[in-house]
């Protein structure tokens, strides 16, 4: 087979919210960019179709324009393992809406990668075989047996990189993982419910569960699992549907009989950053591929775009190196958090029944109200941002408390390291 080599000054290889954010900024500065991706546009995604306040305000920062209107949703409600309710409020904050966006993956992403081709980003669709690092450029080999070189890359291709494994960016005896299957049933939910699954033999395994509110009909609905750097846990998650499903109709969120799951599709989550070196020269890592997803419930759609921007950001400026530019951010926007977030994960797992106990005590009726915004806020990363919104200022307190006793943990040593 003939084969042929293009240039590029930068290539982007996934299409998806990270690497499709940063083609675009990219692109619209001047720059020859491949978006290089093996699936075709629109593509399913294995997600919760729930959009949060911080991705949306990003969204709109970015002028992205979106042709499917997307539900409005706020409070949610968190169940405990005994099946008590605890109510996560939902206000706006300084810098995001009090509201979250439920919608589809196939229409987000698609008007996030339509984003990128309008500012001249080049779509190329075909699966990364091969990158190599060749001093002061990058050749990339293609599945259609062409290849491509470019000046700067930007890896944005999942939790399982390749650009991340072929450059050895990524340590997978420290990375942390996490697996997630969600389906669509034909129901009506009108507030959406996260549940903390679990009896005081198992814990909080297999982790948590999510019943959101419908789309079109349809509910989403799904279950995910930390398995830290152990993969072949990950099964386990989809053992665990039908059992939840049966959960959430005891529970009367969903009608008696036989249930009928459409488009089940399941998923690797890499989180907490640990394990991933997420620069070296002008080879950038974001996204899911840099670690940079919730270890606490396992959203990272907006870590994926404000990673994604903040490359994009680093390669275009010459004052500095990119890969420190790069890292100042990540440290400054995602440190803390992602590092007391991962020694939470990992207690957890560790000591089932104490988080047994902890999630029953969270979502107890002797738990004050302004737990459920606190929690809420500081559970999904809100603090940044959040302003004097109830429930902010114990929210940041137990920011500052975890990451005080997270200092000395083998996860904070660990990304302080890769992030230096």
């Amino acid at each position: 087979m003939r084969t042929s080599q293009r240039s590029f000054d930068i290539a982007v290889v996934g299409a998806g919210p990270a690497g499709a954010t940063a083609a675009a900024i990219l692109g619209y500065a001047g720059a020859k960019v491949a978006l290089i991706d093996k699936a075709t546009f629109p593509r399913d995604k294995a997600c919760g179709d729930l959009i949060g306040p911080r991705a949306v305000a990003l969204s709109q920062d970015l002028g992205v324009r979106f042709s499917a209107r997307p539900r409005l949703v706020s409070d949610m409600i968190l169940v405990g393992p005994k099946g008590n309710e605890l109510v996560l409020p939902a206000e706006a904050g300084i810098s995001y809406p009090g509201v979250g966006w439920l919608m589809s993956r196939r229409d987000f992403d698609l008007a996030l990668f339509d984003h990128a081709i309008a500012a001249g980003a080049e779509f190329i669709g075909e699966r990364l075989e091969k990158v190599s690092d060749q001093e002061r450029r990058y050749s990339l080999k293609l599945s259609n047996g062409s290849s491509l070189i470019c000046d700067a890359l930007i890896g944005a291709d999942g939790a399982i990189s390749q650009v991340a494994r072929d450059l050895a960016l990524v340590d997978e005896t420290q990375a942390r993982y996490g697996f997630a299957i969600r389906a669509y049933v034909e129901a009506e939910v009108s507030t959406p419910v996260i549940s903390l699954i679990g009896d005081a033999k198992m814990g909080l395994f297999p982790g948590y569960g999510w019943l959101f509110a419908d789309l079109d009909g349809f509910c989403n609905v799904g279950v995910g699992v930390g398995v830290l750097a152990d993969r072949r846990r990950g099964a386990r998650a989809t053992a665990a549907l039908p059992g939840y499903l049966e959960l959430l109709q005891q529970q009367g969120r969903l009608g008696k009989g036989e249930i009928a799951l459409t488009r089940k599709l399941g998923g690797w989550l890499k989180m907490g950053s640990t394990g991933v070196d997420p620069a070296r020269g002008r080879a950038l890592l974001v996204g899911d591929a840099a670690g940079l997803v919730n270890p606490l419930q396992g959203e990272g759609i907006f870590a994926a775009m404000d990673s994604g921007r903040a490359a994009a950001y680093s390669l275009l400026d010459q004052s500095r190196s990119p890969h420190l530019s790069y890292k100042a951010h990540l440290r400054e926007m995602h440190l803390d958090f992602a590092t007391s977030a991962s020694v939470l994960q990992r207690l957890a797992l560790e000591h089932p029944k104490a988080a047994y106990f902890a999630a029953n005590l969270l979502t107890s009726n002797f738990a004050p109200g302004i737990l459920g915004s606190a929690w809420g806020i500081y559970w999904n990363d809100l603090m940044a941002g959040s302003g004097p919104i109830r429930g902010a200022q114990l929210a940041r307190g137990i920011s500052r408390i975890a990451t005080l006793a997270a200092m000395a943990t083998p996860e904070r040593k660990i990304v302080e390291h890769a992030l230096s």
